[in-house]
């Protein structure tokens, strides 16, 4: 009878142990305006789940089924962890307070029931605020990702290119922007552009990305849920009338797929169980109307296409005769500035006029070419008198309106009074405007150097000490920027590890985009200082080139891309600790190696 109840009494506790080891958890975020729901499962052995009634909600993918499985060892002790995570991307239909119900699962014959969660929400993609289910989420970074094998089609995985217009005059700026798009649940790690496009009867200029990266958002097209970011940008002039084409561009794509066939071992020891998959894309060509500039044309039009303003000024006071003087014009606007040429001043007759010099302070944007151009005209007034440098008119194309406006400077009347200096001192320092090269005086006593006289060999002496000197202090020079060369390899290693022990104590708490940016912020800053590049000239094919010239091994190449494909990836996945550490660890780890190897080289 005893043994009975002790067996009955066994039976229970094992039961009850064994329901307490497995648990089911639902949790909800809020990820860029739309919701991320999650049911989470501690364990693998999964059948018959039941979501609850999603009506409140409009889904926009799900449920994604992901299985992991972990195996560590601590203090000498074996642990295997499974779980099974089910996974919605949501948009809210309505604003306000909502309730999510409870969902179930069969496990090992049991039926496992989640809590409810609720969120306050506001329709349209807008953020809410969420009440989670639960402090802590058995979950991993890939829990969006595609299986090993599964194909990625054109719908998962594709680039668009949007012109700004396709209707435009000529010398008329279109923006182009190219945006690669990829559905929730596509691992896309890396972008690259296969050959750089021919634009045939266009003037073009890349746009630099903002930080260099791609930004990404969430967006719903076509009842799915899709990062959608920014991956190049050009800015095109059309030279002439017509149908132009925009050709075909063709893009490499790095996709991430989880391998669940992957061993535990193996899987631990290479990133969790993921394979990398190479996806090609093109985007289609794009057809752009040119109407020609209307007819006819002012006779003194300059070409110039936008909108400009110009301003005339003087830069010298108190004029005299033979000084040499500078008028100046500045145009400013936006439009195709690079291609307008000095404006033609028309200078008194006793003027001598030279050439304009011409400075060009414009930059490119998603609005256009804007800026100024500064025109200096040099001048010398020979007579005494009063002038009037008359008003310089601009003709431009205003692609607004349609018509052709001049705008002009305004008259500059001068007093030129007697001046000291000779002719002679004029054309000289017209010959050192033109150039810095300094006349050298003839000696009067061309027979001082003649051949095997005392001053032809103290002279040939007074050569040979001072090349001597020369290279002595090209030594030294050399010498010191070596040793700069070893202090800023030194300062840009500690930096790095400085950026990143800083944030090692955020791993917990803190969200995935500004930890992992710091990651590659940290490596970005590490290369550039110690290589001297500009952020504009940093990529991958650059980067790989550079440290293969320095004979890094390429297992430490790849290690490093590992790690900034994946902090670009993990940006916008869901919060993970581990992650975090390992992360991390793996960005010290692989910063030491190439610095070590660079020192080595050295």
């Amino acid at each position: 009878m005893l043994l009975s109840h002790l067996a009955t009494l066994f039976i229970a506790l094992f039961v009850c142990i064994n329901a307490c080891a497995q648990s089911f958890k639902a949790n909800i975020e809020d990820v860029g305006g739309y919701y991320r729901l999650t049911f989470t499962v501690t364990s693998s052995d999964v059948k018959g789940f039941t979501p609850p009634s999603l009506s409140a909600f409009e889904v926009l993918s799900g449920p994604s089924t992901f299985t992991s499985s972990n195996y560590q060892i601590v203090n000498g002790r074996a642990s295997h962890n499974e779980s099974t995570t089910y996974t919605y991307i949501l948009s809210a239909r309505k604003s306000g307070h909502i309730t999510i119900g409870a969902a179930t699962v069969q496990v090992n014959g049991r039926t496992l029931h989640s809590r409810p969660v609720s969120l306050h929400a506001q329709s349209g993609g807008n953020s809410g605020t969420s009440n989670h289910s639960s402090a802590s989420q058995n979950n991993t970074s890939y829990d969006q990702l595609q299986q090993a094998g599964s194909k990625v089609t054109q719908r998962d995985l594709f680039i668009d290119v949007t012109p700004s217009r396709t209707k435009v005059y000529e010398q008329e700026a279109i923006l182009l922007t190219y945006r690669i798009h990829a559905r929730v649940g596509v691992g896309l790690s890396n972008t690259s552009l296969v050959q750089k496009p021919d634009f045939k009867g266009l003037i073009s200029q890349e746009l630099p990305l903002p930080g260099n990266q791609i930004q990404t958002t969430l967006e719903h097209r076509n009842g799915a849920a899709y990062r959608t970011g920014t991956i190049l940008q050009y800015l095109v002039f059309p030279q002439h009338s017509g149908s132009i084409t925009i050709p075909s561009i063709t893009f490499d794509c790095a996709v991430v797929q989880q391998d669940h066939t992957m061993d535990l071992a193996d899987a631990f020891f290479n990133g969790g169980g993921t394979i990398g998959v190479q996806v090609r894309r093109s985007v289609a060509p794009l057809k752009i109307q040119v109407s020609s500039l209307p007819m006819p044309r002012p006779a003194n039009f300059s070409g110039a296409v936008g909108k400009f303003n110009i301003q005339g000024e003087l830069l010298n006071s108190h004029i005299k005769t033979n000084d040499v003087a500078t008028y100046r014009i500045t145009l400013s606007g936006l439009g195709n500035l690079k291609l307008i040429t000095a404006p033609v001043v028309n200078f008194p007759k006793d003027f001598d006029t030279f050439d304009a010099k011409t400075t060009d302070n414009t930059k490119v944007n998603t609005d256009g070419l804007h800026g100024q151009l500064t025109f200096d005209y040099t001048f010398v007034p020979r007579n005494v008198g009063d002038y009037t440098i008359p008003a310089t008119d601009f003709v431009f194309f205003d692609s607004a309106t349609g018509t052709y406006r001049t705008i002009r400077t305004s008259p500059v009347k001068l007093h030129i009074s007697k001046g000291s200096q000779s002719n002679a001192d004029v054309d000289k320092q017209l010959a050192l405007l033109k150039s810095d090269i300094r006349n050298c005086k003839p000696t009067e006593h061309s027979s001082i150097l003649a051949w095997g006289s005392t001053s032809y060999v103290v002279l040939n002496i007074l050569l040979i000490v001072i090349s001597i000197v020369l290279w002595i202090l090209v030594s030294i020079w050399n010498r010191k920027q070596h040793d700069t060369s070893l202090h800023n390899n030194s300062r840009a290693y500690k930096n790095a590890m400085r950026t990143l022990r800083l944030a090692e104590p955020t791993a917990k708490g803190q969200e995935n985009g500004k930890y992992y940016s710091t990651i590659s912020q940290a490596i970005d800053n590490y290369l550039a200082t110690y290589f001297g590049l500009q952020k504009s000239d940093m990529n991958k094919d650059s980067i790989r080139r550079l440290l293969q010239d320095k004979h890094i091994d390429d297992t430490v190449i790849n290690n490093l891309f590992e790690v900034t494909d994946y902090c670009q990836y993990a940006e916008f996945a869901p919060n993970n600790d581990a992650d975090k550490v390992q992360t991390l660890a793996k960005a010290k780890d692989v910063i030491k190696l190439i610095d070590d190897a660079l020192k080595n080289k050295a």
